[in-house]
């Protein structure tokens, strides 16, 4: 019970900070004019500012580093160190400021997308390069999935399909979560539901992983304090920099210390289903896969008549059922809720376009 009210101080105490920080931030970027024009795909009428994420960052960084300071065996994942940080940590925060500042100049200045690729995977790479790997997967039918095969060497350096895996994963997670940030608070919430979901997981007695908890609810904490911001009408907006930086976590949050893959995928299913369907749909159409526009499940919700608030709430409670799901079934339940999570989309999706094909035939009356 001690432990519960000291999490619990922990998620109230960092989301007070994240707001302060938000707080100063919001009002700076209106005096300095660092908003976000109004595009063709955005549904908010005004210019608003749109380095939220950056709040987020600091207040995380802040209280990580206040930890480190005082109490740094919580935040132990192994037990090799770089210049006196746990060597997995090192990694990750030196990959979050890989991602912070490239994206945060995306935010004020503008990136192309291969600036912003080359970042993410500059990122993931850093985390691998620092000992974060995965060994194996679960097969939900059969033995495990090994991982561990070395695929090349140089020197004294190693590299394993494990820690590709890792690579792609963060890169892939860190997309599913920029895409996801087109409606207010949406992402910002869901994040939040897959990081407590991680905690929950981290702090039971099967998986007791102290360090991934703190990492999680430090980063649940933040997110929080942020969405009073966020949440409909926004009054500012996560930008890439929080975006890809709560991204980058997450993907963290679900390998470090052993693989949650399988929780953050159910969680992250829909948007995880919708990207992919989003981006097969541009190359089919010969677009760029990484072209913005307004064929996200939630403009689709949207456009079907939902309001942006019920649109959000919606897939909060699809993130919390098959959350729920997640912590509370096994390898081989996860496989068929990602099973009936497929069903659901493929149904939802059929739904969405019957709907706007009639919509758009009585248009044409």
């Amino acid at each position: 019970m001690e432990m519960v009210w000291s999490y619990l101080f922990l998620v109230v105490a960092v989301g007070i900070i994240s707001f302060a920080v938000c707080f100063r931030l919001r009002k700076w970027a209106i005096l300095k004019n660092i908003t976000q024009r109004v595009r063709d795909r955005d549904i908010h009428s005004k210019p608003l500012p749109r380095i939220g994420g950056l709040g987020i960052f600091i207040s995380f960084w802040l209280v990580v580093t206040l930890i480190l300071v005082f109490s740094a065996d919580r935040l132990k994942f192994v037990d090799e160190t770089v210049w006196g940080l746990d060597r997995n940590l090192f990694g990750v925060l030196l990959g979050a400021l890989i991602i912070a500042s490239v994206m945060l100049y995306d935010d004020i200045k503008g990136v192309k997308w291969s600036g912003k690729l080359l970042a993410q995977f500059l990122a993931g790479f850093a985390v691998a390069g620092f000992g974060v790997t995965i060994n194996w997967i679960n097969n939900p039918f059969d033995s495990l999935i090994h991982l561990d095969q070395t695929i090349f060497t140089i020197g004294n350096f190693s590299f394993s399909w494990g820690q590709l895996f890792v690579v792609l994963w963060i890169v892939l997670i860190m997309n599913v979560v920029n895409w996801l940030d087109g409606v207010d608070g949406l992402a910002s919430g869901v994040v939040i539901i897959a990081t407590l979901a991680i905690f929950l997981l981290a702090i039971s007695p099967r998986i007791n992983q102290p360090a991934v908890a703190i990492l999680a609810i430090i980063l649940a904490g933040s997110v929080f304090g942020f969405l009073p911001f966020n949440f409909s009408p926004a009054r500012m907006f996560l930008g890439d920099t929080g975006s890809m930086f709560l991204g980058y976590m997450l993907a963290i949050l679900a390998i470090i210390s052993g693989g949650k893959v399988a929780t953050a995928s159910l969680i992250m299913g829909l948007p995880l289903l919708d990207g992919i369907w989003v981006v097969s749909n541009r190359l089919i159409h010969h677009k760029s896969p990484f072209e913005a526009d307004q064929n996200h499940i939630h403009h689709r919700l949207m456009r079907a008549g939902l309001t942006v608030k019920q649109t959000v709430l919606m897939l909060y409670a699809g993130s919390i059922i098959f959350g729920y799901v997640a912590l509370r079934t096994g390898p081989e339940g996860k496989f068929w809720a990602l099973i009936w999570l497929i069903g659901v989309m493929l149904f939802l999706s059929g739904g969405l376009v019957m709907l706007e094909w009639i919509r758009r035939i009585k248009k044409d009356r």
